[in-house]
């Protein structure tokens, strides 16, 4: 009896045997695939990103978004690609220029795309934010725009001298809550931050809130 027993699980483990590395097999091949994928992915990317920036379509990044889906990363570099194209066909921001702004709403959706992939990442945010205030968008655009961002991530570091310099060009499209939370991260911030937040917002006419509403000590230098 069991002699009949251990043949009987021999056969089927016999039987089982090509199945089961027919399905391996199949695993590895998707698996390889997959990583193969990954790999040309990536390299399309950054060859995208390391071209030169011209008044067309890159088509490195095209190529990875074709054969790619829902890719944050793609959506990113195609995103800072049309951002730098609008100042390729105008150097300076011209709204009047169709070509740019029309740069500019392409970078504009690609954020959007990014964002869509990734919601919870903030740096997508504020790339969208740069273009909205680049555009001149409704206030209530930009607002929103950075509560989405100060919901995100309040404590990151990382954002804090772009989402500044940003804030600090777009001043008067900030409510009050807004403006406050700007002041007390601009308060914090180092001088090296501070200097170049200034800078900017004295292109645009908006120093003078720097000025009044941090303390002198810090600032004198700067506003004197």
């Amino acid at each position: 009896m069991a002699v009949t027993t251990v043949t009987a699980t021999g056969l089927m483990i016999t039987a089982l045997t090509p199945k089961y590395y027919k399905a391996l097999a199949i695993s590895l091949l998707i698996l390889a695939m997959a990583a193969v994928h990954v790999f040309v992915g990536s390299l399309l990317i950054e060859l995208g990103k390391s071209g030169q920036v011209n008044d067309q379509q890159n088509h490195w990044l095209d190529a990875v978004e074709f054969i790619s889906w829902q890719n944050p990363d793609i959506f990113e570099a195609q995103g800072n690609y049309y951002r730098q194209q609008a100042f390729i066909v105008d150097e300076g921001l011209n709204l009047d220029n169709k070509a740019q702004v029309q740069s500019l709403e392409k970078s504009l959706d690609y954020w959007a795309l990014a964002i869509g992939a990734s919601p919870l990442w903030p740096y997508y945010q504020l790339g969208a934010l740069d273009v909205e205030v680049l555009l001149n968008k409704p206030d209530k655009i930009v607002q929103a725009r950075i509560d989405s961002i100060i919901k995100l991530a309040p404590n990151e570091r990382g954002l804090d001298k772009s989402l500044l310099e940003i804030a600090f060009i777009a001043w008067p499209k900030l409510n009050k809550t807004q403006q406050s939370f700007m002041l007390e991260k601009l308060a914090t911030a180092r001088g090296g931050v501070l200097k170049r937040v200034f800078t900017q917002a004295k292109k645009m006419g908006n120093h003078s809130a720097i000025c009044v509403n941090l303390p002198w000590k810090k600032v004198r230098r700067l506003c004197k």
